[in-house]
């Protein structure tokens, strides 16, 4: 099943460990979010070459504090079509990072799950949404 893994400063962390060790190629999607591109984008590097080795899917990054504001559960909704196709396929979602952060993923991913019949209630229930919140 695949991985979406949503991360916000410094909770991307624990969440590249996932990555890294991928080489089975499992697809992983990754919402990370930071303040500012030119400081903040931790593992920048790691992830491009992660993604051309097909370690990674996916990543898709939301900067708070530029030009254009995105937080990443922001970005979460405008990719919805993309994370509900990822749930439909058994998809566990990984949640890392601060406790607004966190909070309004689960906002997000309520609005999104709503129309499917889906709750994150559910998803708990089968260990297919966790959270390491701080």
């Amino acid at each position: 099943a695949p991985l979406v893994l949503i991360g916000a400063g410094t909770g991307i962390g624990p969440l590249v460990g996932f990555i890294r060790a991928n080489a089975g190629h499992r697809p992983i999607h990754l919402f990370f979010g930071l303040r500012r591109i030119d400081s903040d984008f931790l593992y920048q590097q790691e992830l491009t070459e992660w993604q051309a080795a097909g370690r990674l899917s996916s990543q898709t990054i939301a900067v708070s504090r530029s030009t254009s504001p995105q937080y990443v559960q922001d970005a979460l909704r405008q990719a919805s079509p993309q994370v509900l196709e990822a749930l439909h396929q058994g998809a566990i979602v990984m949640v890392c990072g601060g406790r607004a952060m966190a909070q309004g993923v689960r906002d997000a991913l309520t609005e999104m799950l709503t129309p499917t019949g889906q709750t994150l209630h559910t998803l708990q229930a089968e260990h297919r949404y966790v959270e390491d919140i701080y």
